[in-house]
């Protein structure tokens, strides 16, 4: 895709309207989902659990116990609530792993009948790129119940997030000079998420890659060699030459401080465009809402983000 294949947008969420939160992934502890479930109550939603955000697969041999539920199981909860109209945003309770287990059997002509906020990040990214690819449609990578929504988030971050949902625009984060790697001026379709999950889904039917886009990026957990793995992949993919501008979020037990620095100064020191660490976004909770297929603007000379045009459509 390029640089002007902007999605279409979902339609708007505010904050008493209705959500159903969803597991593809891996199972939550019911406590932090309750709890998270409550503040967002709290604002005027309603919001409805799927019914397996606590299975664990466990007891056959080819079942894993890392999931919430069995593919079936998972795939006809999301698809339970795609086909119905009372939604009006669909929230994830965490990640984990499972999401590209059941991305060929989606039902995308629900999402694409209907446009609503899907909103997650981590193992969500795999769903994000399949909507991307198979209907068109703008989706969010954002907080989710398990972390952000249990442990609450920011002042403005929490505004921001109710902001975009609602419409406004133009949308304006600052960050600080010592986040800059590289200077530069950069407009383009914003897109990415979880390095791994972009990373694994190359060559498959869902493999989303914006040329001339900005990037977005983070990850967690991961060995610093195996970051260097990654980005070298898509570096010898030549999948940096086209790129306006890089995003990088927080990398979470990802290495020392120092390791992380060297690892980017050799990947985006002198790549000419602007690259910016460090944002409010990944693992470490608290995540900027991000919509990806949407327009952005990355200025290190003013040091912001921004999103000049509605991240959904017009109500």
């Amino acid at each position: 895709m390029t640089s002007s294949d902007r999605l279409r947008r979902p339609a708007p969420l505010f904050p008493t309207g209705s959500a159903a939160v969803l597991a593809i992934s891996s199972p939550s502890e019911k406590e932090r989902i309750v709890a998270a479930q409550e503040n967002l109550q709290k604002r005027g939603m309603h919001v409805t659990l799927a019914e397996n955000l606590f299975a664990r697969v466990n007891g056959n041999p080819t079942d894993r116990h890392y999931l919430a539920g069995s593919d079936g199981q998972r795939l006809e909860e999301i698809n339970r609530f795609l086909r119905a109209p009372e939604w009006d945003a669909f929230m994830f309770s965490r990640g984990g792993y499972g999401a590209m287990r059941i991305l060929d059997a989606i039902d995308y002509h629900a999402i694409a009948r209907n446009p609503r906020p899907i909103i997650g990040y981590s193992d969500i990214t795999a769903l994000h790129q399949a909507v991307a690819v198979r209907t068109g449609i703008s989706t969010f990578h954002g907080p989710m119940l398990n972390f952000d929504f249990f442990t609450g988030l920011s002042p403005l971050v929490d505004r921001w997030f109710w902001d975009m949902l609602s419409g406004a625009a133009p949308l304006t984060w600052d960050f600080d000079e010592e986040q800059v790697l590289s200077e530069g001026h950069g407009e383009g379709i914003l897109f990415g998420g979880c390095l791994s999950l972009t990373t694994s889904l190359m060559g498959t039917p869902f493999d989303y890659w914006v040329d001339d886009g900005i990037w977005f990026w983070e990850d967690v957990s991961e060995p610093l060699y195996k970051l260097d793995r990654m980005l070298t992949h898509l570096r010898l993919s030549g999948r940096f030459q086209s790129l306006r501008g890089v995003m990088i979020g927080k990398l979470k037990d990802c290495g020392t401080p120092g390791e992380i620095d060297s690892l980017l100064s050799q990947f985006f020191g002198d790549a000419g465009i602007p690259v910016v660490r460090d944002l409010p976004f990944g693992h470490h909770g608290d995540n900027l809402l991000l919509p990806i297929g949407a327009v952005a603007i990355l200025d290190t000379t003013s040091t912001t983000l921004q999103f000049p045009e509605p991240a959904v459509a017009a109500h």
